[in-house]
């Protein structure tokens, strides 16, 4: 277990790896506990106290700045030729001269159903920018066909504009590796903003998302 976290977690996500100290100190400390448990019980509920706030700060503050971090990248360059189908009919409006957040989506996705409801919130937290659209992006790479997709957002009472990816290709050429992955274009069509993944320790991804956005000119 220890070298599969270490390939699939660490080695993507580097910033994790005081986690190899956490669980090292939090082994020290427990046979330390034990042994003044025995002699002072003061100094061991004072260890634990200790540990338990040093635990809330990785867990709750530092991590989830770190996967942040990891996940997104903000940017400044060229977009590259993409080519989108449109799904829903309010897509071809939605290009035009706008700040464009495309969410690539796969509806057997579980990350990417899990992010939904972010976007879909961080949407109308910008209801009245309308200079601003958000397109959901399916892809057959994923197994989705546009009916498929269609039915899914229908489902979900989606009413983003729905586009659709043949091969991925639109989604490759962003240099995207994944999915969920989110890319914000500004008005002139230049890339600013990339986020790949989702993880729900990532406490304020939504108003982050939202700030970014309203900060672009």
């Amino acid at each position: 277990m220890g070298t599969i976290f270490v390939y699939e977690v660490l080695y993507k996500v580097p910033a994790l790896w005081p986690n190899l100290l956490l669980w090292a100190a939090a082994a020290t400390i427990g046979l330390v506990f034990l042994r003044m448990v025995r002699k002072r019980i003061g100094s061991a509920i004072a260890v634990v106290a200790a540990l338990l706030l040093a635990a809330f700060w990785f867990c709750g503050w530092y991590t989830p700045k770190q996967l942040a971090s990891a996940y997104s990248k903000v940017k400044d360059t060229s977009a590259p030729t993409f080519n989108l189908q449109p799904v829903s009919r309010d897509f071809e409006s939605a290009r035009s001269g706008k700040i464009l957040v495309l969410d690539f989506f796969s509806t057997t996705c579980a990350p990417c159903i899990a992010e939904l409801p972010q976007l879909m919130a961080a949407r109308g937290d910008l209801k009245d920018r309308h200079d601003v659209e958000f397109v959901m992006v399916a892809s057959d790479r994923g197994n989705d066909t546009p009916e498929k997709f269609r039915v899914f957002a229908e489902s979900r009472h989606v009413t983003m504009p729905l586009a659709f990816d043949p091969e991925g290709k639109a989604h490759e050429s962003f240099g995207l590796t994944g999915a969920p992955a989110l890319v914000i274009l500004n008005r002139t069509g230049r890339v600013r903003f990339t986020h790949e993944g989702y993880n729900p320790a990532e406490a304020t991804f939504r108003q982050d998302l939202v700030q970014f956005i309203k900060a672009l000119n």
